[in-house]
């Protein structure tokens, strides 16, 4: 057993030796560690859910790999063919091929995942609202939802677009949702969307302000996840 364990202790060191080599002697490699630990910084700054992190770090290890096996392959034609040869150019230059693709998946991937939140953040720099930077037609005051229980028990819920005013209880128990369809509008809605779950609204009967209900914490907690993995904003009070 020892000795099995010394072999892959050995194997790990001469894996961390190819690596720091790749990084010492190759002027690509600076950049992608330089990209790699930016991308790390501002993901963990934007507060990324699970998902795009998976994909995030993917695609790092895909880069690296490239750049890696390409090293290895110059390596190797320098040494079977020390003088020019048209071969010997073909095989580096394919290799150099695999990092370009490989980087600018990279590229689109990390647009892709990282630019919506970015542009929210840098839109509320600017004093702009979130809505300013989305593609879909969006309240400034974003969304609003209210939940509160029936008779038998069971929780209903509204979802609403927001106002400068006090929405009223009829005006919230008019269209009453069930908490599946609370979580498919919330998967709907565009990244960096604002959902306020409001607490208070206006019973017109006595002219006063009644506190609505929450559910559980395990539901608000569930539904909290989702507008996470989303990208949506959801603030309770």
């Amino acid at each position: 057993m020892k000795p099995f364990l010394v072999s892959r202790i050995r194997s790990f060191g001469y894996a961390f030796r190819g690596w720091w080599h790749v990084i010492r002697t190759q002027q690509n490699a600076w950049i992608h560690a330089t990209v790699s630990t930016a991308v790390l910084i501002v993901g963990l700054w934007l507060g990324l859910p699970p998902r795009d992190w998976a994909v995030l770090l993917v695609t790092i290890a895909m880069v690296w790999a490239a750049e890696i096996i390409n090293t290895a392959i110059e390596a190797v034609v320098d040494l079977a063919s020390p003088a020019k040869h048209p071969l010997a150019k073909v095989g580096k230059d394919v290799g150099a091929a695999a990092v370009l693709i490989a980087a600018l998946a990279a590229i689109g991937v990390g647009l892709l995942i990282m630019g919506p939140p970015l542009l929210s953040k840098m839109g509320n720099w600017f004093g702009e609202t979130p809505g300013a930077v989305r593609s879909e037609a969006t309240a400034f005051k974003g969304m609003e939802m209210y939940s509160w229980q029936i008779g038998a028990g069971e929780w209903q819920y509204a979802i609403l677009t927001g106002t400068n005013r006090n929405k009223t209880l009829d005006e919230v128990q008019a269209a009453p949702l069930d908490l599946q369809s609370v979580k498919d509008a919330i998967r709907e809605m565009a990244v960096g969307e604002s959902l306020f779950w409001v607490h208070n609204v206006l019973d017109t009967r006595s002219g006063q302000m009644v506190a609505l209900p929450f559910p559980s914490e395990t539901v608000m907690h569930e539904l909290q996840e989702i507008a996470r993995e989303k990208q949506v904003d959801l603030y309770i009070p």
